[in-house]
């Protein structure tokens, strides 16, 4: 019954990203003819457009990009020399997968609608959004399982099945504190911004690498 569930859950999660893949492509076709010159392309840390693209590629270059993640997320469990693990992560591998697709996808939907018109800049609770994805993979880290693409890819992780484990068990929490913080981003004043920033990203990747290397000292000196 667990392993029924299990295939069930990989597979929503399987359509929901082929889903997403299909609408951002029509949103691109539908946005295309109304875009300007100019298409935001990067924030900075005040929500401030400092990077511009052209039109085709403001449409087109991110549903291509998350049409490409997609497809290399079923290339993955089939290339892997640690195959069989993918097996073991069962819906894992996907929920994460799909995650990244939704971020992605929302990242594309605010560009879209800030170009058009929509918004003036990228509202403050997209932070939160990102947030609440932070907290969605931190939740999910302590069960991938050990192989060479996917996770939390480290010199001593891949050096040691042991270590990999531990540093993903570890960092789960960490994830989701980090997931916490940003969610706070999107409701506090644009002043916070950058120290939190900051701060999620030294929590969600340079702690963990360097609990790795602690680990793997500790395994093997």
């Amino acid at each position: 019954m667990e392993n029924t569930n299990t295939n069930h859950q990989g597979s929503l999660s399987k359509i929901i990203s082929g889903i997403l893949v299909i609408i951002n492509i029509i949103v691109g076709i539908w946005a295309y003819p109304q875009l300007p010159e100019q298409v935001p392309s990067h924030w900075n840390f005040a929500g401030q457009v400092d990077g511009y693209s052209g039109p085709f590629a403001g449409a087109f270059l991110l549903p291509l990009i998350i049409l490409g993640v997609y497809i290399i997320f079923w290339i993955i469990p089939r290339i892997d020399p640690k195959r069989a693990n993918y097996l073991k992560m069962g819906r894992v591998f996907w929920i994460v997968s799909t995650t990244l697709v939704v971020f992605l996808s929302l990242m594309y939907w605010g560009t879209i609608a800030v170009a058009i018109g929509y918004f003036e800049t990228l509202p403050r609770w997209y932070f939160s959004g990102i947030g609440i994805i932070f907290i969605l993979l931190g939740n999910y880290f302590g069960k991938i399982k050990f192989n060479y693409t996917f996770g939390i890819r480290t010199p001593w992780t891949l050096a040691n099945e042991e270590v990999w484990a531990k540093t993903h068990r570890f960092a789960g929490p960490i994830w989701i504190v980090g997931g916490i913080l940003m969610a706070l981003t999107g409701l506090l004043p644009a002043a916070w911004t950058v120290p939190l920033f900051v701060i999620v990203m030294c929590l969600i990747a340079v702690v963990p690498m360097a609990y790795s290397y602690l680990v793997y000292r500790k395994l093997n000196f």
